[in-house]
């Protein structure tokens, strides 16, 4: 009897030492990580933004609100990297992301980029998209091209080519990532704001260069500089989740 109670006994532990296994790895993470992807877009904030927040489609150009005729259909942008700065836990973080070419600001679903984050509530967010001096003129920072009709009615095809260092920066408010939802950080860069200083009578009598309006570091440098000091400032941040299970609860983070 004594032999038939220790094997019963010892079944037991097995069996329960296997049903404990068995639970904690059903409630154990599946990743200690998540992803986190950078996308930049170029909009009006007047109009463009409020479309995105309630699912419409982004419109094709960016029309400025100050300056009367002045109009961007296109925005191309060669990106250095994203570099995302915050705190987890009371400790300093930085992570940065790979370059992005060619990238159409103006597409409803722009090019992304994306790296790996560690779980954690995130809080003092800043995001960075950084752009640097090229010496290849046909991969530049940031190009915009568009049109601008002057008072007597006369339009004139513009031109925006940045080759400078510049940054542009957007802050959030705290996310929390964890191992079942991946995020996108959405840089809004509002063109109108690079308006700020500058007034219809400086595009009219603007330099032109084979009857084309070139703002450039070599061209109408006055309006260039003030455009470039307002680049800084034009972005802000949304942040959208992604549920790993594929669902999608359609809201996003300012």
């Amino acid at each position: 009897m004594r032999t038939f109670r220790t094997g019963i006994f010892a079944a037991m532990v097995l069996t329960l030492t296997g049903l404990a296994a068995c639970k904690k790895s059903g409630n154990s993470p599946s990743s200690k990580t998540s992803q986190l992807s950078f996308q930049l877009q170029a909009d009006n904030a007047t109009s463009n933004l409020a479309a995105s927040n309630t699912g419409g489609n982004l419109s094709t150009n960016s029309t400025f609100q100050s300056i009367p005729g002045l109009t961007f259909t296109s925005a191309i942008a060669n990106i250095s990297r994203f570099k995302l700065e915050a705190k987890r836990n009371g400790v300093e973080i930085e992570v940065t992301s790979k370059n992005l070419s060619n990238v159409d600001l103006f597409s409803i679903d722009p090019a992304v980029t994306s790296v790996t984050l560690d779980t954690g509530v995130y809080r003092e967010i800043e995001i960075k998209v950084e752009l640097k001096h090229t010496t290849d003129t046909s991969a530049l920072p940031l190009k915009l091209k568009g049109t601008f009709t002057n008072s007597g009615g006369t339009t004139i095809p513009i031109e925006f080519d940045l080759n400078s260092d510049a940054v542009i920066k957007a802050e959030a408010e705290n996310i929390d990532v964890n191992s079942t939802i991946n995020f996108v950080a959405l840089v809004h860069l509002h063109l109108n704001k690079l308006e700020a200083g500058i007034v219809a009578t400086d595009l009219a009598n603007a330099t032109q260069t084979n009857g084309v309006i070139i703002i450039s570091p070599t061209s109408n440098t006055s309006i260039y500089n003030k455009v470039l000091a307002n680049l800084a400032g034009c972005g802000e941040s949304e942040f959208k989740e992604h549920h790993k299970d594929g669902s999608d609860d359609g809201e996003g983070h300012h």
